[in-house]
């Protein structure tokens, strides 16, 4: 039975979190676990085995943290944003330890099968998503991968608007930079 999903269901959720009633933890991961898992997966990529691990840590931080939610009825975008952060230190956590995989490993993690063209367009999108910096992939991603508008970046961030479109533009920016060196991908974006 698919659960509402109001700000007064949320307010309500959020209360019984603090209450430390076990059901909600349940209520909870069933409401969002689906679009947080959305959130990692366009962040670090469809075939990355932590990405479990990633949704169990934003989970636990969403438990531990639920008392300082200022705001129940931005439950989901308190979520996102321990999504975000959660993801970033991992990449940092990544990037420092320099365990990251090589490409041609990639292919081996794809869970459902491709078309090459597909697969080729795919490992290029996340090869260029690791050249831009945590933040600047996480907006890009959020923005015109998550589709959210230059408003709900803001909040996610608690910035201005102006903030979060100079974060964007130079996001985009970089992504365009970029963009030559994969042709595949070129190819998909038709040259935008």
């Amino acid at each position: 039975m698919p659960l509402p999903r109001s700000g007064d269901d949320d307010v309500a959720l959020v209360h019984a979190l603090v209450a430390a009633e076990e059901p909600a933890r349940t209520a909870l991961f069933e409401r969002y676990g689906a679009h947080i898992q959305t959130v990692l997966e366009h962040l670090v990529g469809h075939g990355e085995l932590e990405r479990a691990d990633l949704l169990h840590d934003v989970f636990i931080r969403a438990f531990e943290h639920v008392a300082d939610l200022k705001n129940p009825r931005s439950l989901k975008r308190w979520l996102t944003r321990i999504a975000i952060f959660t993801t970033q230190e991992w990449v940092r956590r990544r990037k420092r330890a320099a365990r990251q995989e090589p490409l041609e490993n990639a292919e081996d993690r794809v869970a459902t099968p491709l078309q090459p063209e597909s697969r080729q367009a795919l490992r290029a999108f996340y090869d260029l998503m690791d050249r831009l910096n945590t933040d600047e992939r996480s907006v890009f991603v959020l923005r015109f991968v998550e589709g959210m508008t230059l408003q709900e970046v803001a909040e996610l961030y608690d910035v201005s608007m102006s903030t979060a479109h100079r974060r964007i533009c130079r996001a985009e920016l970089r992504f365009r930079s970029m963009l030559h060196r994969y042709p595949a991908l070129l190819e998909r974006t038709h040259g935008d």
